[in-house]
């Protein structure tokens, strides 16, 4: 029959199979949706189930849209029928409809993360705690994290699970919370899934419709379920236990937001009399790039394990290339891509560039700028668009002109400083009155409403302090310096480290990359002033498209976690080193460092046909350098599969740091800088290891009679007791005592 015949023997299996559970263990690009849209259709087309008797739950509205687009196309009309939903969307359609059982009334308000952050801050204010010091959101996220875990685990005990913050009374802050969501019939996202759990728990009567109203299941993406979402599809299913679960534990990569690999790993002892089926040919991919995810993921011991085979065939292998730093980095793939174009007519929109954090995207969105070569952030704002880069830059712009009043109002209460919107529209109003800037009648001191704010006299004098520094620029100051001072005195970096949540350590990241940028402009125009600074980035800002380019023809750059369900022809997984891919983070145990193996699985498997693996020597950090060493997952990948070069910043971008910025993070070592005198202009740094001793000298070619051939990474401490780092190409990175090291130059 039709709904058969374009698929392979495992999928036809996967539709077949109508009655009791199934687990489709779907491998990266092994057609998991086709399967679970035929095998609805088969239902109801074959089997002649009811519509409305199938329920079919996943993660995203758009794929849920898709996903019935696709059902409707195959069976027409009957299609609609079919419960097609997100976990959130079931949670408020049941809670609605059921929901009084548990005293919910069906008109409750849904309250989104800014309400819920609001709702805290008023708490938080009544209880005179300092939110400039206690961050809203961080409440948030703990309270969030407490709820997943306290009301649905049978036992927990919640108490033991309240933080320890000081000035904060969090358990009547925590009940004080959920009192007021009650008295104003609300509900938050937790709360939708929470209380659908308590629904079907404690009401065996709402149960017993849902089990009779739906007869058939299907979960996709199940190893992102959490343990909310396990239970709500736990409990309806248990009646009929036709529960169809798609998944690949291979790409579970959510853990941080409440996903647990345990639901999809242990579906077979919660379902003894399970089917399982593994979809393990994959159409996206060619043999060698498979092979190289295939060799990665086999390193993780959490897995259900399966083949993954390629239905295309050979194709290129992958390509590692080390740079020396991120700038060559950026250089060589805006070079590699524009060789794909010309060389081979691939098109921008075939391009996809992969990092494991936002900040990386900087020195790539200034690369592709300066070639013109258009592109597009998904899953972030580009990255001078971001609001923790605006605001650095709002505070700057504000001290090169005073009479910026958008600046001003921008940055005068972020972080807080007790400047609500009633206080600054006094400030106005009183400037206005006295025929003054507003920045001129904080300057005067005059008061405002018979006194004079603390909010407004600390922003004064911290602007007056950074407003006699630039001055110093660039004759008595460094820029650098100057902004570096400025940025801490504001707080913002301080409140950002006391919120410790993901998305303040993400802005950190980006604060602390965009201090990088203004380092780099330093390294280019030594003579420069915060004026030309700020009139560069404004013009590496200004998207003018050009007319004759498709808008849609873009290069395409996110985070690696963005890139999960994508494909793309080509494909850049940049900072393959170790504390950045797999990250820092992720070091305290070896489940997070799995996940962060999960996570570089992913990125490989979205290349068709090309991909490139980047690594650098070196990165800046905050004004420093750092050495690096390459990721373990590269060294995971049989080296013979892969194509292995070596690239260098030309521009010698990196090598124009001064001498004190760079013997600030390497005292051991003394670098100089010398232009070579070929046609190339490349910049070669020459190292004069002091007083240590070494026959070596960093990034030197070494060999080695056991591990073969490698690069000097570090050399640390003197005479007998130098150190030496080595990345050897086949063995990754080794540490030696150079005294007993049987090593020589190459």
């Amino acid at each position: 029959m039709d709904l058969l015949s374009k698929l392979n023997p495992p999928q036809r299996d996967a539709v077949l199979h109508t009655e009791g559970p199934l687990l489709i263990l779907a491998g990266a690009g092994s057609g998991k949706t086709r399967v679970i849209t035929n095998r609805i259709a088969y239902l109801i087309g074959e089997k002649h189930v009811p519509p409305a008797s199938i329920m079919a739950v996943t993660f995203t509205n758009k794929a849920a849209d898709e996903m019935k687009k696709r059902i409707t196309s195959m069976i027409g009309p009957l299609g609609k029928s079919v419960f097609v939903k997100t976990f959130h969307s079931a949670a408020v359609v049941i809670l609605r409809k059921y929901g009084t059982a548990i005293n919910i009334p069906e008109n409750f308000s849904i309250y989104d993360s800014r309400d819920q952050e609001d709702l805290v801050k008023e708490i938080l204010l009544e209880q005179r705690v300092d939110i400039k010091k206690i961050k809203p959101f961080g409440i948030m996220s703990k309270i969030s994290e407490i709820k997943d875990k306290s009301q649905l685990l049978e036992g927990a005990d919640m108490m033991a699970m309240m933080p320890k913050i000081f000035g904060v009374n969090f358990p009547e802050l925590y009940e004080q919370y959920h009192a007021r969501l009650r008295s104003r019939n609300a509900l938050d996202f937790n709360d939708l899934l929470i209380e659908t759990v308590r629904l079907l728990r404690t009401s065996a009567d709402t149960l017993a419709k849902l089990q009779n109203t739906w007869r058939y299941f299907m979960i996709d993406e199940y190893q992102d379920t959490n343990t909310a979402q396990y239970l709500i599809t736990k409990y309806i299913a248990s009646k009929t236990r036709n529960i169809c679960v798609v998944g690949d534990d291979d790409q579970s990569i959510y853990s941080w937001r409440g996903a647990d690999i345990r639901n999809i790993l242990n579906f077979e002892s919660d379902y003894p009399e399970a089917k399982v089926i593994k979809l393990e040919h994959n159409y996206r991919s060619t043999k060698e790039i498979l092979e190289a995810a295939a060799q990665v993921i086999k390193n993780n011991t959490t897995r259900m394990g399966k083949e993954i085979i390629s239905a295309r065939g050979e194709g290129e292998r992958p390509v590692w290339c080390t740079v020396n730093n991120e700038y060559g980095e950026a250089d060589y793939i805006v070079r590699t891509m524009s060789r794909l174009k010309r060389e081979e007519g691939v098109k921008n929109s075939h391009i996809a560039l992969f990092y494991r954090t936002n900040a990386q995207s900087r020195v790539f969105e200034d690369f592709l700028r300066r070639e013109q070569i258009p592109y597009r952030i998904i899953g972030g704002l580009k990255f001078y668009d971001r609001k923790e880069v605006k605001d650095v830059v709002a505070y700057l712009k504000f001290i090169v002109n005073t009479r910026d009043t958008g600046s001003l109002l921008r940055i005068i209460n972020m972080p807080a400083r007790g400047l609500g919107p009633k206080a600054i529209e006094s400030l106005r109003d009183a400037a206005h009155a006295h025929t003054q800037s507003e920045w001129e009648f904080i300057d005067s001191e005059l008061p405002i409403n018979g006194k004079i704010h603390k909010g407004i006299q600390d922003f004064r004098d911290m602007i007056r302090t950074a407003l006699a520094a630039h001055a110093k620029v660039p004759t008595e100051m460094k820029l650098s310096d100057m902004v570096v001072d400025y940025i801490a005195s504001t707080g913002y970096r301080q409140a950002l480290l006391e919120e410790n949540t993901p998305e303040s350590k993400n802005r950190l990241e980006n604060i602390d990359e965009f201090l990088n940028s203004v380092y780099e402009f330093e390294a280019r125009n030594s003579d420069g002033n915060l004026s030309q600074y700020l009139q560069e980035i404004a013009l590496l800002t200004s998207e003018d498209e050009d007319e004759t380019t498709e808008k849609d023809n873009k290069v395409t750059l996110m985070t690696v976690h963005c890139s999960k369900g994508l494909e793309f022809p080509v494909v850049f997984l940049t900072g393959m080193e170790e504390n950045l891919f797999p990250h820092s983070n992720s070091m305290e145990s070896e489940s997070s460092v799995e996940e962060e193996r999960r996570l570089c699985y992913v990125g490989i498997t979205r290349a068709m046909d090309r991909l490139f693996m980047t690594s650098a020597e070196l990165r800046r950090s905050y004004g420093g350098v750092d050495y690096r060493s390459p990721s373990r997952f590269l060294f995971e990948i049989d080296q013979s599969l892969l194509v292995r070069v070596y690239h260098e910043d030309t521009n010698g971008t990196m090598e124009r740091l001064s001498a004190a910025q760079r013997n600030r993070e390497l005292p051991s070592r003394q670098v100089t800088v010398e232009q070579d005198a070929g046609a190339t202009g490349r910049v070669k740094e020459t190292e004069e290891i002091l007083s240590n001793g070494s026959k070596f000298k960093l990034k030197d070619r070494v060999i080695h009679p056991k591990y073969g051939v490698g690069r000097v990474l570090t050399i640390e401490g003197s005479g007998d007791n130098l150190k030496l780092s080595i990345a050897f190409e086949s063995a990754g990175l080794k540490s030696f005592m150079e005294k007993y090291a049987p090593l020589e130059k190459v």
